[in-house]
């Protein structure tokens, strides 16, 4: 009754408050969903390895890739592709929610929805089972590139020996049935199940001659196996570029698509990788990128598709490994005035948050220095994240500070002056309009009130704070729009509006029943 009687209240709050509005709101469904894109994003244990690591043999850290966004969408299908800039860095070991990565003994994991234990690993669409506190994967499908195929059949190869592969294919011969020469399938003889063994160069590359499944031609195909290793064990499997995952939401449970697991999309990561970093890789910066349409000319590029098969929009954020760097210098920066943060975001800080690209001078274990690289994927504030500054740092229900920022776990300094490189950093409630610590009506009313002024074309200001920094009024704007998360108000931008206000009551109503909402659940 409590709940009933607070969303009642909400609802005549909203319609009496959006009476003083003088026109509409200037931002339709379709822009708020271009605002508020999905992020894909590589996380790596570590970003740095010594000059010694890769001297001693391969080095090979686990990342984990994470979709970040609403969990109000249902996705259908997915396809992640990325790459290396450097064949001294590959990858290996794809890492899904099926059942085919079950773990060697049950594991027990906390979640938002409740304590489980199970032998799968837990992705991102998954789900908990409340009635017995346990986990599902949904029975999701995955195809990986984890081992090499040919690229007529797709079948598995496997090795034939030093500098041979083999595979088996069925296919049909074709036979001239008219007497003018066209071919057909010849039903009467059948499927022909042929072994092949193909001889394989230094380079990888084999050939094959097969018929042509259209015009029962005879044809050649070449293709070549990835990082080919000639001394494989006859009758391994040979292992492709695992670097690509393909994703559909299975059974018919999921026919409309499936869900988030959790209260945060990026609760529970979508897969893992090895990234590989073989011995002897000489010293530098080595980066790993998610692909797009621009990117490619054939294959996959990275996408996500809704139930009705539209597809989200995406911001592709890839990593970077740095190998043998001693010290680093900043000489240049393009970055945010402020970096912007809410109090639940529990993701660790990363310059690619606030900076369009960072430079430096690198001085690397063999005595070489390499300037202006860009190094912003390697920078960030020591794995702090927005939550834990507001927590414990917080003052006055804001978190405000220059922050330090970090490269392969050492503090960066500007070359030219040798001053600490550092990022202004904001946190605070999302919501909290007024910060007070509260997000309650008055923080509701305080966004229809502003809504209003500038509707009407007069000017107006939610930041009343004390603060003689010009990006607080920003940042409370960036506080109070909870459903595409603008950071400015300027009028040929603005996006606060009557729904802002209507999600800060609905919150609220939330809370004061007991719950724990998510933003993210509420955006779609």
């Amino acid at each position: 009754m409590k709940l009933r009687k607070i969303l009642a209240f909400l609802s005549a709050s909203v319609l009496g408050a959006s009476m003083l509005t003088i026109q509409p709101s200037t931002v339709s469904a379709a822009n708020q969903a271009d605002a508020l894109p999905y992020t894909l994003r590589m996380v790596p244990e570590r970003t740095s390895v010594s000059a010694e690591e890769v001297q001693n043999g391969d080095v090979t850290i686990r990342a984990a890739v994470y979709i970040t966004g609403s969990v109000r969408n249902r996705f259908n299908s997915g396809t992640v592709k990325f790459e290396s800039d450097s064949e001294h860095l590959y990858f290996s070991n794809i890492v899904t929610g099926d059942n085919g990565h079950r773990q060697e003994t049950e594991q027990t994991y906390e979640s938002s929805m409740g304590t489980f234990t199970t032998q799968l690993v837990p992705y991102c669409f998954g789900s908990y089972i409340e009635r017995n506190g346990s986990y599902t994967s949904n029975s999701p499908m995955f195809t990986m590139n984890d081992y090499a195929c040919d690229p007529i059949f797709g079948s598995t190869l496997t090795s034939a020996g030093p500098n041979q592969v083999t595979f088996t294919a069925s296919y049909y011969e074709g036979i001239d049935t008219n007497g003018d020469g066209i071919l057909e399938r010849d039903e009467e003889k059948g499927r022909q199940t042929s072994t092949f063994v193909c001889d394989v160069d230094d380079s990888g590359t084999y050939s094959y001659e097969y018929i042509d499944q259209t015009s029962f031609l005879p044809k050649t195909v070449s293709a070549t196996i990835p990082r080919y290793d000639p001394d494989t064990p006859v009758g391994e499997t040979l292992p492709d570029a695992n670097n690509r995952v393909v994703w559909v939401s299975g059974t018919s449970q999921l026919a409309d698509g499936a869900a988030f697991f959790g209260k945060k999309s990026d609760e529970f990561p979508f897969f893992y990788v090895d990234l590989v970093i073989e011995q002897g890789t000489p010293c530098g910066v080595y980066h790993v990128d998610f692909l797009n349409d621009s990117d490619l000319t054939t294959g996959d590029a990275c996408e996500f598709v809704n139930e009705n098969n539209q597809n989200y929009s995406l911001n592709l954020a890839g990593t970077a490994i740095s190998v043998g760097a001693e010290t680093v210098e900043v000489t240049r920066a393009e970055m945010d005035e402020v970096a912007m943060y809410t109090a639940d975001n529990t993701t660790p800080i990363r310059a690619t948050d606030f900076a369009s690209a960072i430079y430096g001078d690198i001085t690397y274990a063999d005595g070489t220095t390499v300037s202006n690289v860009e190094i912003t994927d390697l920078v960030d504030c020591y794995g702090v994240t927005p939550q834990l500054l507001y927590e414990q740092q917080g003052q006055n229900q804001l978190y405000h500070s220059n922050n330090p920022l970090y490269c392969n776990g050492q503090v960066l300094r500007w070359k030219n002056s040798g001053e600490t490189f550092s990022q202004p950093i904001v946190v605070a409630q999302k919501g909290d309009i007024n910060f007070d610590g509260s997000v309650n009506t008055t923080d509701a009313f305080l966004i229809l009130k502003y809504y209003s002024s500038i509707s009407a074309g007069h000017s107006a200001q939610l930041y009343e704070g004390s603060l003689d920094e010009p990006y607080m009024e920003n940042f409370a704007f960036f506080l109070a729009d909870t459903d595409t998360c603008s950071k400015t108000g300027a009028s040929d931008s603005m996006t606060l509006d009557t729904k802002d206000a209507f999600y800060v009551l609905l919150y609220y109503a939330d809370v004061s029943a007991g719950g724990s909402p998510s933003w993210d659940s509420y955006i779609k």
